[in-house]
């Protein structure tokens, strides 16, 4: 029996095709874990690694090029999948701090397992890295933004913005925060169990199971027993982030009313809207669930059954063109607008965001967002309200768009509804001065979030 050509370690082998795949198809990382790491036939402790691996190396692609085109003479003649390898073992070197022998061997013998004739580049590139990686980031970060932006593994203009925009000590929370793993909140679904039956089966899974800001909201640390537990069988409850379901309380439709939700997308918020509307009123809303996507709508529909969620209609169209739309209703008693988004307040959750975003997507973000908000203003009824939300953390694409709005004429029917003292403890310092929800990523805490509410005027 031959020898093997090289001796990459299955981790390792796991990382390079779950990055290299998320490069090629510009996959959501998260995905590509699930359907490739996590179903891998190795140690658990082999998939551990190579999934901290994956979020690590698609996190900071970009600083990992800067590192890696500063040790070559030509950055522009290296194959991706070459760069690919390389940026796994730098990710070693630079965040994980691990042995530099070590990570220079495994990071040759990966570009060998796929081109061995550039095994001897990667060896050089790799052993100026490590000669240089104790003085990562290269520089002071209490005065070098650069250098700050590259220890975190940001764009600087990224970093530069959110400083200006959320000052120093709410930008250091942000970064410190986005290191880590988001933690699991479960939303439990009275259409299925009651609250306390949830959180009681929950706490069977992991009996550090604590309720979290509003009814039915539950934090969760073991994330592996619970995802596999009862409470998430038969339409129980569902993962959702502790934010976006107080999104969805501040939304709360009026039971027997028709309501508008424009970016469904796969009904997340669709059944904790629902299941909002049974809580408060003891019958559920009319939802219409917009989104411009057929294949979420298909989506939609079948975890619309699989929860037990009634009176929901799933439709297909561009909500900046309601008039186009026959199935609607022609007004409603509210709507919740889920704006399409940079989705810079998940990022523990979409680290491939980090790098993909640029200052122009955002632009033309909320440009779409405040069309969106334009178009829906003219189908509430007078005294109904609207919700405004995003999951990002750029001024731009929230409060900007809710001032833009206000001052044009579609917006003069409308006036802000203060969310002061209506958020639950949790969430009680993320109400601006405006009367808006504003959160930014918390350590073991909710997600980044926005929401203005806005009702028009009865005249």
């Amino acid at each position: 029996m031959s020898e093997p050509t090289h001796h990459a370690s299955p981790a390792r082998l796991l990382a390079l095709h779950a990055t290299n795949t998320v490069r090629v198809r510009k996959a959501f990382a998260k995905s590509i874990i699930e359907n490739t790491i996590d179903k891998a036939e190795v140690a658990a402790e082999e998939r551990a690694f190579a999934t901290l691996l994956t979020y690590g190396v698609v996190s900071c692609s970009g600083t990992l090029d800067e590192i890696i085109d500063m040790n070559l003479r030509s950055p522009k003649d290296i194959q991706p999948d070459v760069r690919d390898a390389l940026r796994l073992s730098t990710y070693e070197l630079i965040f994980l701090k691990k042995s530099s022998y070590a990570c220079v061997d495994q990071g040759v013998e990966l570009v060998r397992s796929f081109a061995p004739q550039a095994a001897g580049l990667a060896n050089a590139v790799l052993r100026k890295i490590a000669r240089s990686a104790a003085d990562f980031p290269w520089g002071d970060t209490e005065k070098d933004m650069a250098a700050l932006a590259r220890k975190y593994g940001y764009p600087l203009w990224m970093v530069a913005r959110i400083f200006k925009e959320r000052g120093p000590e709410e930008s250091m929370r942000f970064l410190e925060a986005t290191e880590e793993p988001a933690p699991i909140f479960i939303g439990a679904n009275p259409f299925a169990a009651s609250d306390r039956q949830v959180e009681e089966l929950l706490l069977s899974a992991d009996p550090t199971t604590v309720p979290y800001g509003v009814p039915g909201c539950f934090l969760t640390t073991e994330s592996s027993h619970v995802i596999k537990s009862d409470a998430l069988k038969k339409g129980r409850a569902l993962v959702s982030d502790a934010a976006a379901q107080v999104v969805a309380r501040i939304s709360t439709p009026v039971g027997g009313k028709p309501f508008l939700e424009v970016g469904s997308g796969r009904g997340t918020k669709t059944i904790l809207l629902q299941g909002n509307a049974f809580r408060a009123y003891g019958v559920p809303a009319h939802i219409f669930a917009l989104d411009v996507h057929e294949f979420k709508q298909r989506i939609l529909e079948q975890r619309m059954g699989a929860f037990n969620i009634p009176m929901v209609e799933a439709i297909t169209g561009d909500a900046t063109k309601l008039d186009g739309i026959s199935e609607l209703p022609a007004l409603f008693a509210g709507a919740l607008i889920d704006a399409p988004c940079s989705g810079l307040g998940t990022l523990r959750r979409h680290p491939e965001q980090r790098w993909r975003t640029t200052q122009a997507n955002i632009t033309a973000l909320a440009q779409l967002g405040t069309t969106l908000l334009s178009s829906v203003s003219e189908r509430i009824e007078p005294g109904g309200f609207i919700v405004y939300s995003t999951c990002t953390v750029m001024r731009e694409e929230n409060e900007d768009v809710i001032t833009r709005f206000l001052q044009s004429p579609q917006g003069s029917d409308y006036s802000v509804v203060s969310l002061e003292g209506q958020l639950p403890n949790e969430f009680v310092s993320c109400v601006t001065p405006e009367g808006y929800l504003r959160s930014m990523p918390q350590r073991g805490g909710a997600d980044g979030h926005f929401a203005a509410k806005l009702r028009r005027a009865v005249r």
